[in-house]
């Protein structure tokens, strides 16, 4: 079986002691890519990424967990994302994001259809809704284009909603995606706290 997550991987800063931060690199789907490679499962990391020392040190740490990166699109000139995570006096997390010139954000408007072929013919891809809110209308199209090519194939899509409100111009335009989306998604993995903030839904059952 192989599988494609899609998505975005930042450089992580996490504040440690005495004013000092820690550098890690993180993101949702690349998590999940980390734990099905650990699992034996063929796994492919899809994102885009800079031509820098740090894009570099990324392709590094994933292809040591067993990730296989040659669906890495790479551009010239251009640096990975980054956020930094505070904590409060009670330990709650609370992040800072900059991130609007990341590579990953472009991936759908610069890949070729050579590549959205390959992709296709994978048994399974994964994305999330972190993932959809990276791409504006035209890469959302063209993402929605793959799903139902992967689909005509035999491959299936898994889609974990993971809403996160600052990643979205506003909630009309995140309900319209996700919306586009679900409707090709084999296996969904919702999260009640996400869906009231969405949907309006009153509990779980709804």
């Amino acid at each position: 079986m192989k599988v494609a997550c899609i998505g975005e991987c930042m450089i992580e800063f996490s504040a440690a002691r005495d004013g000092l931060f820690a550098r890690g690199f993180g993101g949702d789907t690349l998590n999940t890519a980390v734990y099905l490679a650990r699992l034996g499962i063929e796994t492919s990391y899809v994102t885009a990424l800079g031509d820098d020392a740090l894009s570099e040190a990324m392709l590094a740490a994933w292809q040591a967990e067993g990730i296989d990166t040659s669906e890495v699109l790479r551009v010239p000139g251009r640096v990975p994302g980054l956020y930094m995570i505070e904590r409060d006096a009670r330990g709650e997390r609370s992040f800072l994001y900059w991130r609007d010139r990341a590579p990953a954000r472009e991936l759908f408007d610069r890949a070729d259809d050579a590549a959205l072929d390959r992709l296709a013919g994978f048994h399974w891809l994964y994305l999330s809704g972190i993932s959809l809110s990276l791409y504006g209308e035209m890469g959302r199209a063209r993402l929605r284009e793959l799903l139902l090519e992967t689909r005509r194939r035999g491959g299936r899509v898994a889609f974990d909603g993971n809403f996160r409100p600052r990643g979205w111009s506003d909630p009309e335009t995140a309900r319209r995606a996700f919306n586009a989306i679900l409707p090709l998604v084999d296996l969904a993995l919702p999260t009640f706290e996400d869906e009231p903030a969405q949907y309006g839904d009153a509990d779980a059952a709804a």
